[in-house]
C-alpha cells in the first residue's frame, strides 16, 4: 500500500472516530406518568367472597349461575356437583364451593331438597 493510500484510510478512520464522538444524541422522553393502582374491590355477599374468574372455584359458581339460569330457579346440588364431576374438578371442592355459591346468593338449606 502506498503512503498516500495509507494517509486516508487514517483520516477516513479519524474521521469516523470524530463522527462518533460528535454525534448527537435524540434528546430523553420524559416517561409517561404511572397510572394509580386500580384495585379491585371483592365481591362480598352475605358474608362470602365471589372467587375470581378463571379459577377452579370459579368454574363452580360459573356451573351453578348457568345452570340456574337454564332452570330459572336454583340449581340442585346435584346437577352442579355432577357437572364439576364431567369437567374433573374434585368433588370436595365442589361440594364447598357449592355451599359458598347458596349463602353468597341468599338461599337456605343445602340444596337438595325436592
Amino acid at each position: 500500500m502506498s503512503k498516500e493510500k495509507e494517509v486516508e484510510v487514517d483520516a477516513a478512520l479519524a474521521g469516523e472516530a470524530k463522527a462518533k464522538v460528535t454525534k448527537k444524541t435524540a434528546p430523553k422522553k420524559k416517561a409517561p406518568k404511572k397510572q394509580p393502582l386500580v384495585r379491585k374491590v371483592p365481591d362480598h355477599k352475605n358474608g362470602v367472597t365471589r372467587p375470581g374468574k378463571n379459577t377452579k372455584t370459579g368454574r363452580i359458581w360459573e356451573i351453578a349461575d348457568t345452570l340456574s339460569k337454564k332452570m330459572a330457579e336454583p340449581a340442585p346440588r346435584r346437577d352442579v356437583l355432577a357437572q364439576a364431576k364431567d369437567e374433573e374438578i374434585n368433588m370436595a371442592t365442589a361440594a364447598t364451593q357449592y355451599g359458598r355459591w347458596r349463602k353468597y346468593n341468599g338461599l337456605k338449606g343445602k340444596g337438595t331438597e325436592e
